[in-house]
């Protein structure tokens, strides 16, 4: 009687969530296979009108849930909000949006590159590059790809199993855009990151931080060293932090993409080495040990975004530098 009352109760919850998954995602009953990206991004000014955010709003995360349906229609839901303090985060607002969406090519460090746009025949288009099968990541006016923060990136992960969209390109071929020092930092999950690398972590490790300077040498450009901060490496009982360094170095080849550059971070003691994919001047995405993009989830993505003030701090003492040098000689 028990196990009869327990499989009535679970057939229950069953038909209620799909009932509910229906009111969120409509249209599934006509188009039998959709694949849903989510994720979690800065709120640029440029992006707000296209999501109906009011201007003036007060808003510096976006939560996003993008369904993609094999019909050649999508679904997409927005909620926006800022944080008050690293613990209080207020929700303002939540909109949504549906149309067509199609692929086509080219953005600016990858002509070829593949693109999905949504409403492509209407001033609120949107574009997103897509990476493999798992990620898409949304393009800026310039159709460059859309650069985050320390705490968020415009990258959006699948969380379905099946695919709808086509294989989409990877990152770029030539690293000829590199500085003499660039600085990386982002948050991704915590889990799978830390397998991957050999880490120990406990079982309630939610994210990561981290944040890494790479150093080439000024006439030639070839990779240094690196240095590598972030949560991964910091005992918070003790207040102890362990800074990662070592070499580095450039190479090309992922499971997708022979010719894609990527950065190779030297292994550090028991850690195994660290791979990047180089998907622009400006983005790198963590590649598992067999070279597949890492796919994140609603919170967070497996992507770094160039920290810019650190490099414009770093080219004013450059300046300095030559002008003391200068007046020196």
């Amino acid at each position: 009687m028990m196990k009869t009352t327990a499989i009535a109760a679970i057939a229950f919850l069953a038909i209620v969530a799909a009932a509910s998954f229906r009111q969120a995602v409509p249209s599934v009953e006509s188009s039998p296979r959709f694949e849903i990206f989510v994720g979690t991004s800065p709120c640029a000014d440029f992006i707000k009108p296209k999501l109906q955010i009011p201007a003036g709003e007060k808003c510096d995360r976006i939560t996003w849930q993008l369904t993609i349906f094999d019909s050649g229609k999508y679904a997409l839901t927005q909620e926006w909000g800022f944080h008050v303090d690293n613990s209080t985060y207020l929700k303002q607002g939540k909109t949504g949006r549906s149309g067509v969406w199609e692929i086509t090519k080219g953005r600016a460090a990858h002509p070829r590159g593949t693109v999905v746009q949504l409403d492509p025949d209407k001033p609120n288009t949107i574009a997103f590059a897509s990476f493999d099968l798992y990620l898409l990541h949304l393009l800026d006016p310039d159709k460059n790809l859309a650069l985050g923060d320390s705490g968020a990136s415009y990258t959006l992960s699948s969380y379905t199993t099946s695919s709808v969209l086509p294989a989409g390109s990877l990152g770029v071929s030539s690293d000829s855009d590199a500085g003499t020092e660039e600085n990386f930092s982002g948050r991704s999950p915590c889990i799978e990151i830390a397998k991957e690398l050999n880490h120990p972590v406990g079982t309630d490790c939610i994210k990561l931080k981290w944040s890494i300077d790479f150093y080439r040498d000024p006439q030639t450009l070839t990779p240094t060293t690196y240095r590598l901060r972030g949560t991964l490496y910091r005992n918070e009982i003790r207040g102890t932090e362990t800074i990662r360094e070592g070499k580095w170095k450039v190479t090309k080849g992922t499971k997708a993409d022979q010719n894609a550059i990527v950065y190779e971070l030297d292994a550090f003691g028991s850690d195994g080495p660290i791979s990047l994919l180089k998907a622009d001047r400006n983005i790198l995405f963590f590649l598992s040990r067999d070279g597949h993009l890492l796919v994140g989830d609603k919170d967070f993505s497996y992507t770094l975004n160039r920290d810019t003030q650190k490099q414009l701090d770093s080219g004013k003492r450059v300046g300095v530098i030559k002008a003391q040098r200068f007046l020196l000689y």
